[in-house]
This record gives C-alpha cells, sequence and structure tokens, in this order.
C-alpha cells in the first residue's frame, strides 16, 4: 500500500485496507504460478500496484448541515445503575399451613 501510494503521491490511509488486502490474496496464486515458470515478476508486482491504487477512498464531502442528536424514545427517564435494588423493602409473606391428622385434628406447619 505504501509504494503504490507512494507513486501516486498520496497518503497510503486514502487507500482501502481491505481491498488491498483482497487484491493481494487474489494475487498469491499466481505470483506463485509465475516464480515457477521463471518469467519477468516486475510485470505482476506492477499489476498489483495499479490494482491498489484504483482502490483509492474518495475524500470525504463536506457537511451543509450538522449532525443532528438522536431524540430520545420516551419522555421519561430511562433507570440508572444507581436506581437498582433502591425500591421500597417488600413485606415477607406469612401464612400458616394447615395440615389435617389422623383424628380430624389440624396442626400448624412452618
Amino acid at each position: 500500500m505504501f509504494q503504490s501510494a507512494s507513486i501516486q503521491n498520496i497518503s497510503p490511509l486514502r487507500l482501502s485496507f481491505t481491498g488491498s488486502l483482497r487484491v493481494i490474496r487474489r494475487a498469491i496464486p499466481e505470483f506463485q504460478r509465475q516464480i515457477n515458470n521463471e518469467i519477468d515478476i516486475n510485470i505482476y508486482y506492477s499489476w498489483v500496484i495499479s490494482e491498489i491504487l484504483d482502490l483509492e477512498i474518495p475524500l470525504p464531502q463536506h457537511r451543509s448541515n450538522p449532525r443532528v442528536l438522536k431524540k430520545a424514545r420516551s419522555k421519561f427517564k430511562s433507570k440508572k445503575r444507581s436506581d437498582r435494588n433502591n425500591s421500597t423493602p417488600r413485606q415477607k409473606l406469612s401464612f400458616k399451613i394447615y395440615a389435617k391428622g389422623k383424628l380430624n385434628t389440624y396442626r400448624t406447619i412452618q
């Protein structure tokens, strides 16, 4: 990326990294085939550099309007972490279970 950017006198940050990665991944098998054929590899190297140069990211356009803050979804405030477990204490349930005995007597089970 740096070598292709230096040819055009642009910043390497203006070239797409993921696009360059795709070009290089496509070119690796071709490079391996050409090394075995003993053909001048500079032809394929210049092809890779020109492919990477085609991936130049355009300059950002100036905005006519500034970004707008997102509106809240509800008119009620959302709960914060500090609001958890600070509710009113709950009253413990108290009740008795009666079991019927053999002689029709009731006893309390707790």
